[in-house]
């Protein structure tokens, strides 16, 4: 598994360094910075101490969507909870569920991180498989972005394992079973509306579950059959 770290608009130069020195402690090296709202100062070298490598490598494109390229598995950050049910763009997990989720994965992980001022915007999530959370103080649960990578590099550093898991299904793949369900979706009738939410369920579902190539290979058979039947 290799791991891309991804900050999207940052604005404070110091924390840029700061990440990356977090990166150089947890065996990471390979940083996107989408837009950033600062220049590389010495402030961000200052902060980087011996991860100045990192920060000296790190790649620089205009959106979210460049730095995603050849990623198999996007993990998007946010301290904000869903308080209404009908969210489901942010039902979040847990560092540690990540790091385990992903313990012998057999592909690229990005985990992006949001601007200090604002997080990562719903947009930003429609391009993210999982949202990720960090319990803290309800009273008081925003965390300074350098603080919170942290949290999530040593979850991830501790449960990195040589054992291979079984392939999991590719991009291609799963875009595949999610257009043909939509198919099947659109077809069985009901509200726009509903069948739009429908359609983002079965996408967390299958994110979640980091479904296997032979899973997946069953189920787009059951749903492409299913789908030809509502025709």
């Amino acid at each position: 598994m290799t791991t891309r770290v991804v900050l999207v608009e940052p604005e404070s130069a110091g924390n840029i360094g700061a990440i990356a020195r977090s990166m150089k402690n947890f065996s990471l090296s390979d940083l996107w910075i989408v837009n950033p709202k600062t220049p590389l100062t010495m402030e961000a070298r200052a902060f980087a101490m011996h991860g100045f490598d990192v920060l000296r490598k790190a790649r620089k494109v205009k959106t979210l969507k460049q730095a995603l390229k050849h990623v198999d598995m996007v993990a998007g950050t946010s301290a904000v909870v869903p308080t209404s049910r009908s969210n489901i763009k942010r039902v979040p997990i847990t560092p540690r569920e990540l790091a385990q989720r992903i313990s012998g994965f057999e592909g690229n992980v990005a985990i992006v991180f949001g601007r200090e001022s604002s997080g990562l915007s719903n947009d930003d999530l429609e391009c993210c498989d999982l949202m990720v959370t960090i319990p803290a103080n309800g009273k008081y649960n925003v965390m300074n972005v350098a603080s919170a990578a942290s949290i999530l590099f040593y979850e991830i550093f501790q449960t990195k394992t040589t054992r291979p898991g079984p392939p999991l299904a590719s991009e291609v793949v799963k875009a595949r079973l999610q257009m043909e369900f939509g198919r099947m979706v659109n077809r069985s009738g009901g509200q726009p509306h509903k069948r739009g939410l429908v359609k983002r369920s079965f996408r967390n579902v299958i994110s979640r579950s980091f479904i296997t190539s032979r899973e997946a290979s069953l189920l787009l058979g059951v749903v492409r059959r299913a789908s030809a039947k509502l025709m």
